[in-house]
């Protein structure tokens, strides 16, 4: 970060984080992305993380499966993450019948 890196890789950056460092960890990134003009490609698996990007790839069986950009709002732009992960399996809510 010193040296004003043009591309930063961040892996599960916010995995051992409480949620205020983490939160305070995006911001941060966020602020490097927008004032650096650093290019930040970061592997996350949460949705609340990939909120704070402009656009996220989702990879489903090592391939690209889709791609949704940040037009708006981040809160917006969560629920967008999160029908995604339910459209490719990741968070799909199971009608389960109790008749066994």
């Amino acid at each position: 970060m010193i040296n004003n890196p043009e591309i930063l890789f961040a892996d599960e950056p916010t995995g051992s984080l409480d949620s205020k460092s983490a939160t305070i960890l995006l911001n941060y990134m966020q602020v490097i992305n927008q004032r650096e003009r650093a290019t930040i490609l970061m592997a996350t698996h949460d949705a609340f993380t990939a909120s704070y990007c402009s656009r996220v790839i989702f990879i489903k069986d090592g391939t690209i499966f889709s791609e949704i950009v940040n037009s708006g709002k981040r809160e917006d732009f969560f629920e967008q993450i999160i029908n995604m992960q339910r459209t490719i399996g990741g968070g799909s809510y199971f009608n389960v019948s109790q008749d066994n």
